[in-house]
């Protein structure tokens, strides 16, 4: 009736096998592959717990050596501020000297003003006085032709000193 793995079976043969087999348990896995796949979980396990706590400690180490980095960072910072109000001290000390430089400059200059000022009063009265080596007379013109044609006597044959006087009266 029925075709099993091309055979057939009768009735009576399905009694046969059944007599001669005993039932047996579901075939399943070896008990060895339970305890194969325990020890794989648990190794999973533990090695994930290693890479968590070397991913732990890497963080930990990164964040030391971040702080020593901003730490040096700072210090670095602080030398160049340092050295920055150094030279501003330095600078700030330069423009000073150059300050008082510049007042005394300006001090010396008001100085040579007044000195040149007082010379040019003293060249100005001076000019205004008549020299100790003049005479406060004018000089006498030169010699002309007088009443006669005849040249005056000149000063220095004079025996007055080559002053000249006012005739006397009655002298014409």
């Amino acid at each position: 009736m029925g075709q099993h793995r091309g055979r057939m079976v009768s009735i009576t043969d399905r009694d046969d096998d059944g007599a001669r087999r005993p039932p047996q348990a579901p075939l399943g896995p070896p008990i060895w592959t339970g305890w194969l796949q325990i020890g794989l979980s648990t190794m999973l396990a533990v090695l994930f717990l290693v890479i968590l706590s070397k991913t732990q400690e890497q963080n930990q180490r990164l964040v030391r050596l971040e702080q020593r980095l901003q730490g040096l960072e700072n210090s670095r910072a602080l030398d160049r501020t340092s050295v920055l109000e150094e030279q501003q001290r330095a600078m700030v000390g330069r423009l000073q000297t150059l300050e008082s430089g510049a007042q005394r400059l300006e001090a010396l200059e008001r100085q040579q003003e007044q000195w040149r000022s007082a010379l040019a009063d003293m060249q100005g009265r001076a000019v205004r006085r008549p020299q100790a080596d003049q005479d406060v007379f004018p000089t006498p013109p030169m010699p002309s032709t007088g009443s006669g044609g005849r040249p005056s006597a000149p000063a220095s044959d004079r025996s007055d000193g080559g002053v000249i006087r006012p005739p006397a009266p009655g002298i014409p």
